[in-house]
């Protein structure tokens, strides 16, 4: 008989209907929780509190200004703060290529970062580093790093599979959780819901952010909006403009004759010909492409700024840019790869690993270890040939060891050859010190 169950036999079944689930855990010790969650490792519970929010449709509508502003002062009401609107703005601005490619690279960049896992004397185990090579792992980077772009983020740490390990993690809709109360509501606007910051659920739960942080996209929408209506407008002029008109002129006055040119030019994008009568001409017009320069202009300056906010200039994602302009982007645009994975380590190491320890036995050896970004400088295959030459010049290299990192056999030297800077006698004498 599971915990719950004798809980339920104690208490009068009068009392017990008007108390939920929620009420119950208030009063059970959070040592007693995490038995009884021992016992039901590898079943899906439907106590996680995402399970059980309300979720709406995803409704894509135009944003202008005007919604940017209502949607940032409901956000940030002292009183009572609602994310919905800005939640609803947000999912729209990334609905932008070049924007969410911009954030992509900064994510991306710490995503395949290599780790390690130190201890207090900055000694590595490289036998457990295999309990965060798993994809929850990459979906945490993510969402911990969208936090700089979306502001305060929530994140569900709960779903165990049946070898005790963290099966996925979960993000809670920024509508559906008030930071400023510390509760997750079912549905958005609500004032009442689940204590995510205090008691047996905020063990489960890591919240990234301030609780009034709005994120860089905040800053960023107004760039992102006006692009939206260069587009717009752009779309517009097409419509308008974009196809060449058709020029009839006929000498025929009669109204039969005027209505039959007049469904032959209607029906004329169709067909693509016309036939005509004595002396009328048809003539197709020319069109500038300099009346959607302005358009064109608009875009890239959009696209620079936001290149400009997010890694620091354009040099990186300018199609036209020199190698030299490109090293010394990539130069600015590192310092903020290296505070995103700054931020990341902190997050992990004093927040979610605690929680990892709690949720299973099998993130116990991690309690005395320390994820560390392993900055170690490696060289592809063209650089360690470079390197061999070079030091070959002054000091003799173990050809085996150059077969193993470059995994090209060797099977002997020539004789004229001056194999890594070794000449045949040195080599030889090598091998007799071997």
């Amino acid at each position: 008989m599971g915990f719950f169950q004798k809980i339920r036999q104690g208490i009068e079944s009068r009392v017990l209907n008007r108390m939920g689930t929620e009420d119950i855990l208030q009063h059970i010790p959070d040592a007693q929780i995490l038995v009884e969650a021992e016992s039901r490792r590898g079943v899906k519970s439907s106590s996680a509190i995402s399970d059980r929010l309300i979720i709406d449709a995803k409704m894509l509508r135009a944003q202008n200004l005007k919604m940017y502003k209502n949607a940032v002062a409901a956000a940030t009401d002292f009183e009572q703060p609602d994310w919905q609107l800005i939640h609803e703005l947000y999912d729209n601005l990334l609905l932008d290529n070049h924007l969410r490619s911009l954030i992509d690279t900064r994510i991306a960049y710490v995503q395949q970062h290599p780790f390690k896992l130190i201890d207090d004397k900055d000694n590595e185990n490289e036998d457990i580093t295999w309990l965060l090579q798993r994809p929850w792992f990459e979906e945490l980077e993510k969402m911990v790093l969208m936090s700089r772009f979306k502001g305060r983020t929530l994140i569900e740490l709960y779903d165990i599979n049946t070898d005790g390990e963290l099966d996925s993690i979960v993000e809670i809709p920024q509508s559906h959780f008030n930071a400023k109360m510390g509760i997750i509501t079912k549905e958005p606007g609500n004032t009442t819901g689940w204590n995510y910051k205090e008691g047996a659920f905020s063990k489960f739960y890591v919240q990234i952010g301030k609780d009034y942080d709005l994120g860089m996209l905040e800053q960023i929408a107004p760039i992102v909006l006006a692009k939206k209506l260069a587009l717009g407008s752009w779309q517009d002029y097409i419509e308008k403009y974009g196809v060449p008109p058709l020029f009839i002129t006929t000498d025929r006055e009669d109204d039969s004759r005027l209505r039959q040119l007049y469904e032959a030019a209607v029906k004329f994008k169709s067909n693509a010909f016309m036939i005509g009568r004595g002396q009328e001409k048809f003539e197709v017009g020319s069109i500038s492409s300099a009346g959607t320069a302005p358009f064109d202009e608009l875009i890239e300056r959009a696209n620079s700024e936001m290149s400009k906010a997010i890694l620091g200039g354009a040099g990186l994602t300018d199609e036209k840019a020199y190698v030299g302009s490109s090293e010394m982007q990539y130069k600015i645009a590192k310092d903020r790869f290296d505070s995103d994975k700054l931020l990341f380590k902190h997050i992990f190491n004093h927040h979610i690993k605690p929680r990892l320890v709690q949720l299973s036995p099998v993130y116990t050896p991690l309690e005395k270890y320390e994820l560390e970004w392993d900055n170690t400088e490696t060289l592809d295959m063209k650089g360690v040939i470079e390197t061999i030459e070079k030091i070959g010049s002054i000091y003799e290299i173990d050809p085996e060891y150059v077969q193993q990192i470059t995994g090209i056999p060797i099977l002997g030297f020539k004789q004229m050859a001056s194999p890594f800077g070794m000449g045949p006698q040195a080599f030889l004498r090598s091998n007799e010190k071997k």
